[in-house]
């Protein structure tokens, strides 16, 4: 039988009557289980009362978790374990509280194993090329595109633990519209795990670009620092629209002379390029915003609303300065109303 022992260095009490027993962590996720290989969680415990104790019972409700505890009288102040070992028998998440009863106390304390059953394990194939707060990624810059307001969207970070002890990590300053869940929640020492970084756009504010930083950490407690940061970058667009084939004939259509911009080899302050714009549409074109993913960069637009046939020129000029401390990729973005590419970026190469 598969066992996985699991525990927490950070102490959450959850305590049952009179304040008897503490669980360092009463929730641990074992992440993805192989289907038919029973996995074992084992939880922390300690008696926190003032005299011995016995734990008269474990209960879990169902026939598919196996429990374990010690047996006979534990004294004050002593550590212990119990563990719970779910049987995988059945495909999908699952989650199971199991209660503790102590002899002669009516109020169990409850821990609880969750996790998904799969038929075959997913493991990360790639690189871990980044280090960041002690931690090694796969990325260092997380991008949510074409993103529409109601939508949700979920992006991974791959992580691997090159310590030699447990680490919890953690993922600080997330924004309202961003939720983090790290599987398993306690990874140990060069395993890997992954973070699913989860985007609610309907908590979303503006349309266009939205950028945050977020600081991955081993564990709660962490400050934040440099070496912790991930960028997020968010494309809101406006809602799907479903337009039948007269209203998109009828509609205005933007076309760019290119979609890259080569400021590469910058001999000087700055390199200057351009890009020409032209609305191949039946009705006026509208640019509704542009925006700058990074510093370094300067733009200039002579027009902002082409009639059907018109053209602009947009004007680049890249600071060299500037764009040799940019960590992510340059980037232009414009919003338009054009229903075809309501999103238009252009690449910076740098």
């Amino acid at each position: 039988m598969k066992k996985l022992s699991l525990s927490l260095l950070l102490a959450f009490p959850l305590f049952a009557s009179a304040q008897t027993l503490q669980v360092r962590n009463n929730i641990i996720d074992l992440g993805q289980v192989q289907f038919m290989q029973p996995v074992t969680a084992t939880f922390d415990v300690k008696n926190v009362s003032n005299a011995p104790i016995e734990i008269a019972s474990m209960y879990s409700g169902c026939n598919c978790t196996q429990v374990g505890f010690p047996v006979g009288s534990l004294p004050a102040g002593a550590d212990f374990k119990v563990s719970a070992t779910y049987d995988a028998k059945q495909l999908g998440h699952f989650q199971r509280d199991v209660a503790i009863y102590v002899k002669d106390q009516k109020e169990p304390t409850y821990v609880t194993v969750k996790g998904v059953v799969v038929t075959k394990v997913d493991n990360f194939i790639g690189n871990y090329p980044y280090s960041i707060g002690g931690l090694l990624t796969d990325v260092n810059t997380i991008d949510f595109d074409d993103i529409h307001r109601g939508e949700r969207s979920v992006q991974d970070i791959h992580i691997m633990n090159p310590n030699n002890q447990y680490v919890e990590p953690v993922i600080m300053h997330l924004p309202n519209y961003l939720r983090a869940e790290v599987s398993p929640k306690r990874i140990g020492p060069k395993k890997e795990g992954v973070i699913h970084l989860v985007l609610n756009s309907s908590k979303m504010k503006s349309l266009g670009l939205s950028q945050a930083s977020i600081y991955l950490a081993k564990g709660i407690g962490d400050k934040v620092s440099d070496d912790k940061e991930i960028m997020v970058s968010t494309v809101l667009l406006p809602p799907e629209q479903n337009l039948d084939e007269v209203s998109l004939y009828r509609s205005p259509q933007i076309q760019l002379s290119s979609t890259t911009v080569d400021l590469s080899n910058i001999k000087g302050p700055k390199k200057k390029a351009e890009i020409v714009i032209t609305n191949k549409g039946k009705s006026p074109l509208e640019i509704r915003s542009m925006q700058l993913f990074t510093p370094g960069i300067e733009i200039t637009l002579a027009k902002q609303k082409l009639n059907a046939g018109e053209s602009t020129k947009m004007k680049i000029t890249g600071y060299a300065q500037d764009l040799s401390r940019v960590k992510t990729r340059p980037r232009i973005l414009m919003i338009t109303n054009d229903p075809r590419k309501q999103k238009v970026i252009i690449e910076i190469k740098k």
